[in-house]
């Protein structure tokens, strides 16, 4: 087997310190350009293969990276309106400040836990995410900062969230004032294990997800006061897609005809509820509100357009980064909605 190659033989045959060629690799402005040429000219006919990752962490204690989990599969991850914006978000402040972003997929726990134990990285980002299984275990026992984003997590460094209460009851209170009497709630998972359709008393209680509890909770307050108890409304759980959320709506306004508001856990999901009461024949919004949350771009252009809470998801991305990479942890940011009134909860 060929030995490997190390950085002071990079620097040996360069003539330079071995601190010069490792500036070279990592801080090159420190390095003047014609010494940089020559150290990695070295480096290549050497065949080096650059630095080893584990061995600058030992020496700097930096990485120069995040580690972001989130519990879907990465597809998801680049393909939901609401994890992309987060991804700006964390990558904006990354940027600034020369850090680089390391994705990690949940899906699969042991691919999961090896990807944790491997990652060369200085924090987690933690997305909407239980802290009752092994994957934040395997986080934790690396003693480093862990952001949780949208959830809670005991022992976070830090924690960056919606009032999602407050967001869900702004937005069941606005179908009320449009006049709205029978409601549906299409709800985001509830739990870990795989359940869509209608949901038993059973079911909503044991609602295991933050996002999902606190927005159920909203959601019942504001309807409560107006006199419509939990058992008075439709519980439907959807995928977060908007074709899976448009069948699951069209069977229940199949099943449920005397519904004239349908509150949305997310706005993909309330895009799927107006394109299935245009499929049954039902009017937005004069005999069917919808309301979202979120404030995706998707929204402004449904037919009529969603009316939903707005939240700054960039700005959350970005404000869970910023924290993972100061000193300034053991904190709660919790961010606000607010009403963008369209066409789907209110006529013109």
């Amino acid at each position: 087997m060929a030995k490997r190659v190390k950085l002071l033989d990079v620097a040996k045959a360069a003539g330079v310190s071995q601190g010069t060629a490792s500036n070279a690799f990592g801080k090159p402005d420190l390095v003047r350009p014609e010494v940089r040429e020559r150290i990695f000219a070295a480096a290549k006919d050497l065949g080096y293969r650059g630095p080893h990752v584990m061995a600058r962490m030992l020496r700097t204690g930096k990485a120069g990276a995040l580690g972001v989990v989130f519990p879907d599969n990465l597809e998801y991850a680049f393909s939901d309106p609401v994890a992309i914006e987060l991804l700006r978000g964390i990558g904006r402040e990354c940027a600034h400040r020369g850090v680089n972003v390391m994705i990690i997929s949940a899906e699969n726990q042991q691919q999961a836990i090896a990807a944790v134990n491997n990652a060369a990285v200085d924090a987690f980002l933690v997305h909407c995410y239980s802290d009752n299984n092994d994957i934040i275990a395997a986080i934790q026992r690396r003693n480093q900062p862990l952001i949780s984003i949208d959830t809670d997590i005991a022992g976070a460094a830090g924690t960056v969230v919606l009032d999602d209460h407050a967001a869900a009851k702004g937005a069941a209170q606005h179908l009320l004032d449009c006049g709205a009497k029978r409601f549906a709630i299409l709800l985001l998972q509830a739990t870990e294990h795989d359940h869509f359709g209608p949901m038993n008393a059973n079911r909503v209680g044991a609602a295991s997800h933050r996002v999902v509890r606190e927005r159920l909770a909203g959601y019942h307050d504001a309807l409560a006061k107006a006199g419509i108890t939990a058992d008075d409304v439709i519980h439907i759980e959807c995928d977060n897609q908007s074709e899976h959320s448009a069948k699951m709506t069209a069977e229940m306004l199949a099943s449920h005809p005397e519904i004239d508001g349908i509150l949305a856990m997310s706005d993909v999901i309330a895009i799927g509820a107006i394109d299935a009461a245009r499929s049954v024949g039902r009017k937005v919004p004069d005999d069917l509100k919808v309301i979202g949350i979120d404030g995706i771009v998707a929204g402004e252009r449904t037919d009529p357009p969603l009316t939903t809470m707005y939240q700054d998801s960039v700005e959350k991305g970005r404000l869970a980064a910023e924290m993972a990479l100061s000193d300034d942890g053991g904190k709660t940011i919790t961010l606000t909605t607010k009403l963008l009134l369209r066409g789907s909860s209110k006529s013109d």
